[in-house]
C-alpha cells in the first residue's frame, strides 16, 4: 500500500511539477531503461527458476557470495558500456538520458538478483521493507524538489528528477546487499568451481529473459512508436496516459510476487486446474477499478490541464489492462512454472511482429497516435488468445466464458464513454453494468462459493 500511495503522488505531482516537455524526457527514460534490463543476460531469472520453492537456510552460501560477487562485476562492466556509449555517440538530453540508464541499470539489476532471491525462498519481509523505503523516498525526492523550484523555478526539470530517480535505486541497491551480506560477503568458493552454476543460472534465465523483453516490446510498441514518430510533447501526453494505466497494474501486478513460488510447490495438474478461475478473478478485478476513470477525468481537467488531451488515448488503452494483466500475470507465471517459455517466446515474437503490422497500418491510414491505441487493443485480444492455445489443446482449460466476459466489458466500457458525457452519470452507470454483466458470466459460481463457505 505505500508504494502504490508514492506512485500515485509521483503520478499526480510529477507532471504537473516537471512540465510537458521535461515529464515527456523523464517518460523516455523510463520506457528505454527496461531495455538495459535486458543486458542482465538472464542471470537474476535463472536464479529465480532454480531456487523457487527452497527455503533461505538450506542455500550454500559460499557458493552464492561467489556468484553475488560475480553479477555485481558483470554488472559493472554494463554499466560502464552503455554509459561509454552513450556518452561518444550521443548529444544533448539524450546523451544524459542514455548515460543515466547505463548507471541505473547497474543498480537495478543488483537488486533484481537479491529481490528475486528473497522471491524464490518466499521472504516476503525483505521486498515489503524494499517497497515502503521505496515509497518514502520517491515522496521525499519529489517534495525535495517542489522545495528546491520555489527556490528557483529551473531546477524542477527532467536533469534533476532522473537524477533522484537513480539516488533512490542506488539506496536500495545497498539495502538489499546489506540484508544479505551473508551470501555477498565472506568466504567463498572460487570462481573456477562455481564456473558450472553461473552457466546453469545463465542457461536457465536467458529464455525467460528475452520471452519478458520480447513481450514487454509488444506491451510498449504503441508508445515506442509514438516515442520515435511523433514530438516530445506529444510522447508525454501518449506516456502520462500509460502511467494512469500503470496504477491499475501495480494493484493487480502484487500478486505475481506470491504466485510463481506458491505454484511451484503444487502438482502440475493442481497448479492448472486453478488457471480458469485465476483469470476470471483477475479480469472481473480490473474492470471493477477501470470505473476510476471517470473521476480521473474530472480531475485531470482540473488539476492536470496541460496533460487533458492524453485522455483520447486513455479511453482507448484502459479496457486492455484487464487484457494485459491477464498475460503478464497469470499466462506468463504459467508458462514459467510449466517450463515452456520458449513456446511462450514464440508466441510473443510473432504477436510482436503482428503487432507491428497493425501498428504501421494505423499509422498509414491515419497518421495519429489513436491509431497506435486501438492496434494495441486488438494486438492483447490476439496475443491472450495465442498465448491461451496451450493451456486449452493440453489440459482442455474453459476459455471461452473468460474472453467473451472481457471482450463484452470492452464494448460497454467503450459504449458508455460515447453515450454518457457527465462523468457522475458515467460512473453509476458503468458500475451497475458491470455488476450485472458479472452476474450473468460468474453468478453462479459466486453463488457456489458463498454456499461452500456457509457449509464450511
Amino acid at each position: 500500500m505505500a508504494l502504490l500511495f508514492s506512485k500515485m503522488l509521483v503520478w499526480l505531482l510529477a507532471p504537473r511539477l516537471l512540465g510537458v516537455t521535461d515529464y515527456g524526457y523523464y517518460k523516455m527514460f523510463t520506457l528505454y531503461l527496461v531495455y538495459a534490463m535486458l543486458f542482465h543476460f538472464g542471470f537474476p531469472d535463472g536464479v529465480l527458476l532454480l531456487h523457487a520453492g527452497q527455503k533461505y537456510e538450506d542455500l550454500d552460501k559460499t557458493k552464492l557470495r561467489r556468484t553475488s560477487r560475480f553479477f555485481i562485476l558483470f554488472q559493472i562492466l554494463v554499466f560502464l558500456t552503455i554509459a561509454g556509449m552513450a556518452f561518444c555517440f550521443l548529444g544533448g538530453m539524450e546523451r544524459y538520458i542514455f548515460c543515466m540508464i547505463g548507471i541505473d541499470a547497474f543498480f537495478i539489476n543488483v537488486s533484481t538478483y537479491y529481490k528475486f532471491i528473497s522471491q524464490a525462498v518466499m521472504r516476503f519481509r525483505e521486498l515489503t521493507v524494499r517497497n515502503v523505503m521505496q515509497a518514502v523516498m520517491q515522496v521525499t525526492s519529489l517534495l525535495v524538489i517542489m522545495i528546491l523550484s520555489n527556490w528557483k523555478a529551473e531546477l524542477a526539470n527532467g536533469y534533476v528528477y532522473i537524477f533522484s530517480v537513480i539516488l533512490v535505486d542506488a539506496a536500495l541497491m545497498v539495502y538489499y546487499v546489506v540484508t544479505y551480506r551473508d551470501i555477498t560477503f565472506g568466504k567463498a568458493v572460487s570462481l573456477r568451481s562455481q564456473k558450472a552454476d553461473i552457466r546453469r543460472y545463465f542457461s536457465a534465465g536467458i529464455l525467460l529473459t528475452a520471452a519478458f523483453q520480447v513481450s514487454h516490446f509488444v506491451f510498449v510498441l504503441d508508445s515506442q512508436m509514438v516515442e520515435i514518430l511523433f514530438n516530445i510533447e506529444i510522447y508525454s501526453l501518449y506516456a502520462f496516459s500509460y502511467s494512469i494505466t500503470g496504477m491499475i497494474s501495480l494493484v493487480i501486478n502484487a500478486i505475481s510476487t506470491v504466485m510463481l513460488p506458491s505454484l511451484k510447490r503444487l502438482e502440475e495438474r493442481n497448479a492448472v486446474s486453478k488457471f480458469s478461475d485465476i483469470m476470471a478473478m483477475i479480469s472481473i478485478v480490473v474492470f471493477f477499478l477501470t470505473a476510476a476513470y471517470y473521476p480521473l477525468v474530472w480531475f485531470i481537467n482540473w488539476y492536470l490541464p496541460d496533460y487533458a488531451g492524453a485522455l483520447e488515448y486513455l479511453k482507448i488503452i484502459l479496457p486492455g489492462v484487464a487484457v494485459s494483466s491477464c498475460i503478464n500475470l497469470i499466462i506468463f507465471t504459467y508458462y514459467k512454472v510449466l517450463n515452456q517459455l520458449k513456446y511462450y517466446f514464440v508466441i510473443s515474437t510473432i504477436m510482436l511482429l503482428t503487432g507491428m503490422v497493425l501498428n504501421y497500418t494505423g499509422y498509414y491510414f491515419f497518421h495519429t497516435p489513436k491509431a497506435f491505441s486501438v492496434a494495441s487493443i486488438f494486438t492483447l485480444l490476439l496475443w491472450y488468445l495465442s498465448a491461451e492455445r496451450y493451456f486449452v489443446k493440453k489440459f482442455q482449460v474453459k476459455w471461452v466464458k473468460n474472453f467473451l466476459y472481457i471482450c463484452v466489458e470492452i464494448v460497454f466500457f467503450y459504449f458508455v464513454n460515447v453515450w454518457l458525457e457527465k462523468e457522475w452519470e458515467a460512473l453509476l452507470f458503468y458500475l451497475c453494468g458491470c455488476a450485472v454483466i458479472t452476474l450473468l458470466f460468474y453468478g453462479g459460481k459466486v453463488k457456489n462459493k458463498m454456499d461452500k463457505a456457509k457449509s464450511g
